[in-house]
């Protein structure tokens, strides 16, 4: 099989062909991950209406929030990896090696108690339901298969 010279129009033509077919490979697979966006839970029986995204920050960093004082704590829900991901990207602006970072900073210079983390939806799910006015995040999709849970609002898209 003859390949084409680096500098004739086929080969052009050719690397043109492959930039378009990743990047429209590349398009479909973000639009796949960032299918469903984020919500913040809590049980349906919660006080809890809307949260700010400072607030949300403060509360998931182990601080007491500014406005929103009927906020028990706060739960990591670590079932989905990639929700977890965009939860830090979107709305804590850190990486997973930053947040732990700061949250073991937190817990050994302030002597704060560590952010309880689970790893099912289920178990996410019924400890919402027993302990009110707690609060998690999770993909819209997942919200929506708990009546139980109740979206306080959308965290991204």
């Amino acid at each position: 099989m003859k390949l084409p010279r680096p500098h004739s129009a086929t080969y052009r033509l050719n690397q043109l062909l492959i930039m378009a077919l990743l990047l429209c490979t590349f398009s479909i697979s973000n639009s796949f991950a960032n299918n469903s966006g984020g919500v913040l839970v809590t049980a349906k029986s919660s006080s809890i209406s809307k949260v700010t995204r400072k607030d949300i920050r403060r509360i998931f960093l182990g601080l007491p929030p500014l406005q929103n004082t009927s906020i028990n704590k706060p739960i990591l829900n670590l079932s989905d990896a990639l929700t977890y991901r965009l939860f830090l990207k979107n709305i804590m602006f850190l990486t997973e090696g930053g947040y732990k970072r700061k949250l073991v900073k937190r817990v050994f210079r302030q002597g704060a108690d560590s952010i309880l983390t689970i790893h099912s939806v289920t178990e996410l799910s019924a400890y919402l339901l027993q302990h009110p006015n707690t609060i998690s995040f999770m993909s819209a999709d997942e919200a929506r298969k708990h009546p139980s849970l109740v979206i306080i609002q959308d965290l991204w898209q």
